[in-house]
C-alpha cells in the first residue's frame, strides 16, 4: 500500500527531497501535539502521513525500507539477546 503514498508524494514533491523532509518534520510535530492533547485519532493520522513520507524518501534512495528494517532489527535483536543472557 505504500506505493500509493509514494505515487502521491512523487506528484506533490517530485525529486525535492528537502521539501519532503521539511514536511515530514512538520508531521512529526503534529504527532507530538496529538500525543500532548491525548488525541488518538489525530495521532494515527499523523503517524500514517509520517510513515508515508518516510517510504517516499526511502524510495528516492532506492531503499527497500521493509527489507532493511528486517535485516537491521534482526541483528539488533540478536545483539540484545546476547547481552541479556
Amino acid at each position: 500500500m505504500s506505493s500509493v503514498a509514494i505515487d502521491y508524494y512523487n506528484k506533490k514533491f517530485g525529486n525535492d527531497i528537502s521539501a519532503a523532509f521539511i514536511h515530514l518534520v512538520r508531521e512529526i510535530g503534529e504527532i507530538a501535539f496529538a500525543l500532548e492533547k491525548n488525541n488518538t485519532e489525530h495521532a494515527k493520522l499523523e503517524l500514517t502521513e509520517s510513515a508515508a513520507l518516510i517510504h517516499y524518501i526511502a524510495s528516492k534512495y532506492s531503499l527497500n525500507l521493509d527489507e532493511n528494517m528486517r535485516a537491521l532489527y534482526t541483528k539488533k535483536l540478536e545483539t540484545l539477546s546476547k547481552s541479556t543472557r
